[in-house]
């Protein structure tokens, strides 16, 4: 699976309609595809911005679509409308989500408009040769116009669609062969690394360990990034006795709704140092940056092994520039990304654009930019616009605000702020004292027994 361009508009930030375009910028002297042949396509994009430009809500938007594609015919509630967040001055306007992508070797575009209550339009086309032919197209939540090329019982699976439910789930949840084909692709091939979602991360990491030929694999992953890491296991261990009859007792609490029995034990990770290759260490006696590899080394593997996509919010969290760099290049070096899949991932790190770290690590056609203007409105736009020289100091560029999308700080007004601070002070005001590590260790450990 590839993908060509995704278009969102009115989710959080972003009101007006924006546009993300995978598709390879052809350099100066190659000729551009034509219009009936799919298009070769960037293995790498970056977003970057300044703090709240709305990068992150660029990736978010995909992921909700992808939700929407996942969920909203068995999870959502009949009657709970659409759990979209639209940019808040235009609430009652529509929500667009919209992607083209490449599947066995067919171009398919498929896209939808929900608002708070319903499916407002539902469209899937897809272009065999180089033509769009419409499979399904949803005017309202009730009205379908279905191609010829779509076989199947289209109009009972219409029926059974629930107006704020997505046609393409409720295909899939009935075993349309073409449609339940798309929806896997884009509910099992589209990945999502979320820095702040550390457990999910993890189990990816466990089950690769458990699995028969990938624990060695993962292990010479760690040690090669001279962490100090020596080897990695995981193993079953048992709960503590009080956390086994916490949760006993709410078991017994809901015991009329017939759920599995609380587990005994869990599989915790434990890794050995090179220095000390005898004494296990849990993960929590690890670095940030340490577990942040470690987690991400799992999503590698599978990207490396299939043709998917990757999506990373902040990729360099905790991480060496040496490290989210080689990410990068492992994903653009065709040997180890056999199968073509893509990493689409925002940040902050600005060594990405330059060369200080190696020859130019991203191309012109690999770097977007988020920016919001004063309405809190977020456009998005690609480094290519601005055509820069292929000898370019990109990094340099961006720093100083040639390509837009870095933050404006007044420092002379930071500078009023604190010496009226420190008039404050000389007129013997008193602050809150600085909470002490400590104090918030005990009181999370009272939080803790409190709701055992």
């Amino acid at each position: 699976m590839r993908l060509l361009r995704f278009r969102v508009a009115n989710h959080k930030s972003i009101r007006d309609e924006q546009a993300l375009s995978f598709v390879a910028v052809p350099k100066r002297g190659e000729p551009k595809p034509r219009a009936t042949e799919i298009p070769p396509t960037t293995r790498v994009t970056g977003v970057y911005g300044a703090n709240a430009s709305g990068k992150s809500n660029v990736l978010d938007a995909l992921i909700f679509m992808i939700g929407c594609v996942d969920r909203s015919q068995t999870d959502w509630s009949p009657t709970g409308g659409v759990p979209r967040r639209p940019f808040k001055p235009v609430q009652g306007e529509p929500s667009l989500f919209e992607l083209d992508f490449i599947l066995d070797g067919i171009r398919y575009t498929y896209g939808f408009e929900v608002d708070d209550k319903a499916v407002c339009s539902e469209w899937l086309f897809s272009f065999p040769h180089g033509k769009a032919r419409r499979l399904f197209e949803r005017t309202s939540p009730e009205d379908y116009e279905f191609g010829r090329a779509l076989t199947g019982p289209t109009s009972q699976i219409a029926r059974l669609t629930r107006s704020n439910a997505l046609y393409l789930s409720s295909a899939a949840s009935n075993s349309h062969p073409l449609l339940g084909r798309l929806y896997e692709a884009l509910t099992k091939n589209i990945q999502v690394a979320r820095q702040s979602d550390r457990d999910t991360r993890l189990r990816l990491t466990k089950r690769i360990l458990k699995h028969e030929h990938t624990p060695q694999l993962l292990a010479r992953l760690l040690k090669v990034a001279d962490l100090g890491i020596e080897s990695v296991h995981v193993e079953e261990t048992e709960l503590p006795a009080n956390v086994q009859r916490a949760m006993a007792r709410f078991g017994e609490e809901l015991d009329g709704l017939e759920l599995t029995p609380p587990p005994t034990h869990i599989d915790e990770v434990f890794l050995s140092h090179s220095s000390a290759p005898t004494v296990r260490f849990s993960l929590s006696e690890e670095s940030d940056g340490t577990v942040e590899w470690l987690t991400l080394i799992g999503y590698l593997i599978v990207s490396m092994s299939t043709s998917n996509v990757l999506m990373v919010d902040e990729v360099d969290a905790s991480l060496h520039p040496h490290l989210t760099s080689t990410v990068i290049r492992m994903f653009k070096d065709p040997e180890i990304n056999r199968h073509g899949s893509q990493l689409l991932f925002a940040s902050h790190d600005t060594t990405l654009l330059g060369t200080l770290l190696d020859d130019k690590i991203l191309d012109r056609d690999e770097v977007w930019f988020t920016e919001k203007g004063e309405d809190g409105a977020t456009t998005l736009y690609a480094l290519a616009e601005f055509k820069p020289r292929k000898d370019e100091n990109v990094e340099r560029g961006y720093l100083q605000g040639r390509y837009g999308a870095v933050p404006y700080l007044s420092y002379a007004e930071i500078r009023r702020i604190f010496q009226e601070l420190h008039a404050e002070s000389d007129e013997s005001r008193t602050y809150p004292p600085v909470p002490h590590p400590q104090d918030e260790h005990q009181e999370h450990e009272e939080s803790a027994a409190h709701r055992l």
